[in-house]
């Protein structure tokens, strides 16, 4: 189990769910009052303009929220703890020494240093909590599907992302071509915290996270979707044709010249 890669997928999920809450809140420009200071938010901005320049980012993959960090993350859900942040984490205390506890592992100088057993163990339970409370949340916030594993994130490998919040269907206006080829990344959690698989619809389920797909002459069309879906090991499922979550990207593929 790659436990880095687990302390970076519970901190873009609390990014995702932090900017979903805020732009419930305050809209599109929910940044501005957000509880950081200016100072703070113009480095942000020159961070992000920089990524901009390099190139590193496409689309609204480089949003600005994502150029924050875990303690970024803890400012702005103290400053607006009441409400939303509440509900989900329950307890300010114990989540502010939860966020300051994956910050120290996550921070840069400690990449360089063997990782201890119980250093892991505490990783993997701070973020089984946190993604857990989040999946809680939504699935109360649903009304329904209770108890069911939640897609957290879905990313491809030209820069289109989905997180909680978006529409199911993300229209990604992209053109592509038979040879081409895709790969998503797909981050979920299951509220008893069981393994999950992870499919493109309508290849074979599979315990491995980043699906590929290779672009063939059968996909051509002007609307070409793909499902990605998630399901957990329990015996019933949250929709009849057997899966917990999912979502869709759509792009347009031509023939090759």
């Amino acid at each position: 189990m790659d436990v880095r890669q687990i302390l970076l997928d519970t901190e873009s999920t609390l990014r995702d769910f932090v900017s979903m809450i805020m732009e419930q809140q305050h809209g599109e420009d929910w940044i501005q009052n957000s509880g950081l200071s200016s100072e703070r938010i113009r480095l942000l901005e020159e961070e992000k303009d920089a990524n901009d320049e390099r190139k590193i980012s496409i689309q609204d993959e480089n949003r600005l929220i994502n150029n924050t960090n875990i303690i970024d993350l803890k400012t702005i859900i103290s400053k607006n703890w009441t409400g939303d942040f509440e509900v989900a984490f329950g307890d300010w205390d114990t989540l502010s020494i939860y966020l300051s506890t994956l910050y120290r592992y996550y921070d840069t100088d400690s990449h360089q240093r063997a990782l201890l057993t119980h250093q892991k163990h505490l990783i993997l339970g701070i973020s089984g909590f946190i993604r857990n409370r989040i999946v809680v949340y939504r699935s109360w916030k649903d009304g329904n599907k209770k108890g069911f594993p939640k897609i957290e994130s879905v990313r491809d490998n030209l820069g289109n992302i989905w997180v909680p919040g978006k529409p199911k269907k993300i229209k990604t206006g992209l053109t592509l071509h038979p040879g081409d080829t895709l790969e998503f990344v797909i981050t979920g959690k299951d509220p008893k915290d069981q393994d999950l698989s992870y499919r493109i619809y309508p290849s074979k389920w599979s315990t491995n996270n980043v699906q590929l797909i290779e672009l063939t002459e059968k996909h051509i069309g002007s609307q070409t979707v793909f499902h990605i879906g998630i399901r957990g090991p329990q015996k019933h499922h949250a929709y009849p044709l057997g899966h917990d979550d999912r979502v869709t990207f759509e792009y347009e593929v031509l023939p090759n010249d």
